[in-house]
């Protein structure tokens, strides 16, 4: 028997609906992790929805995407691990066992290293990517919860929740260099696209705290809805978005005037969110009611929703891009 022709076996590929990078352009997903279900969704943000649904380990929570390694990373609190999606095949590739309860995390440019939060005895591990052993511990404020890293790397910023500060660590000597005070619970974090300033999500005191990245103080307040949660800015660094679980909305604040553009109504109890550049939408995800909220970013207003799993969280950045 002859063998099949490449080209007509990626066509046959996109025909089934099985082919991801084999044909057409770089295809974007936001991998959507689903405490209550201990499974994470995979959406592509072309269609719009739920291509695939993988199991993790218990209780989901965080995640990272290293695009340069096509590696997705998942914390899972009650699981006490991380699960390690290969991008390419959507498909778990390994399970990195750790001693604490994983929360917020993020990955390194390079995709060498992980900072894992452990939210219960006050500092963040340094984890190796390929092998999973601990490389450091570095001690920081109360329940670590949100983490970004500086556009160098070399710069990691970790929001405290019980100490009401972020901690400023030097990823080169692995030390905390500076505390910052912020208001009441900080938890996530976002970073401007310029790297200039970063916002910090307070959840008791309904506001945004801006720090200046350069001098690292506080240089205004921004008042949001109640009880938010996570934060993230348009490409362009034009707009802040805010999630308000208290109030079921999202703040969209203008950062040139620091001032508030519109809140927008979303489905129950939203947490995670990121923003698609490609097709200029804010994504969502709602715990209560179980669906990613789809938000125009141009003409802020609610798109149709799209189903995933049991109380999705998507702490973190979640979008990936298979080429």
């Amino acid at each position: 028997m002859k063998p099949v022709p490449q080209t007509f076996r990626a066509l046959l590929l996109c025909v089934l609906g099985l082919c991801m990078p084999v044909c057409g352009e770089a295809a974007d997903y936001a991998y959507i992790t689903n405490q209550g279900a201990h499974t994470v969704s995979i959406v592509d943000l072309q269609q719009l929805k739920v291509v695939n649904t993988i199991v993790v380990g218990k209780a989901p929570v965080g995640v990272a995407v290293d695009n340069r390694n096509q590696v997705v990373y998942v914390s899972n609190v009650e699981g006490h691990s991380l699960s390690v999606i290969d991008m390419q095949r959507q498909q778990i590739s390994n399970t990195i066992a750790l001693p604490i309860a994983p929360v917020g995390l993020t990955v390194s440019k390079t995709g060498d290293q992980l900072y894992v939060a452990d939210w219960y005895h006050d500092h963040i591990l340094v984890v190796a990517a390929n092998s999973g052993q601990v490389l450091a511990q570095i001690q920081v404020g109360r329940a670590p919860g949100g983490m970004q890293l500086a556009q160098d790397d070399a710069t990691l910023y970790v929001a405290n929740r019980d100490s009401n500060d972020v901690s400023v660590i030097d990823t080169r000597s692995r030390k905390e260099s500076h505390r910052i005070k912020v208001g009441q619970h900080p938890f996530g974090l976002s970073l401007s696209p310029d790297g200039k300033q970063l916002f910090v999500v307070n959840v008791y005191s309904n506001a945004i705290s801006v720090i200046d990245t350069a001098t690292h103080k506080v240089v205004s307040t921004l008042a949001v809805g109640e009880h938010p949660y996570c934060a993230t800015t348009d490409s362009s660094g034009q707009y802040l978005y805010v999630t308000n679980t208290g109030e079921d909305s999202v703040t969209v604040i203008a950062l040139a005037s620091q001032k508030v553009m519109r809140k927008i109504r979303v489905p129950g109890t939203p947490e995670g969110i990121a923003y698609d550049a490609a097709r200029q939408q804010v994504l969502v995800a709602s715990w209560m009611d179980n669906v990613l909220a789809v938000i125009d970013g141009q003409r802020l207003v609610l798109r149709p929703s799209i189903e995933v799993g049991s109380q999705p969280r998507a702490f973190g950045q979640f979008i990936g891009s298979v080429p």
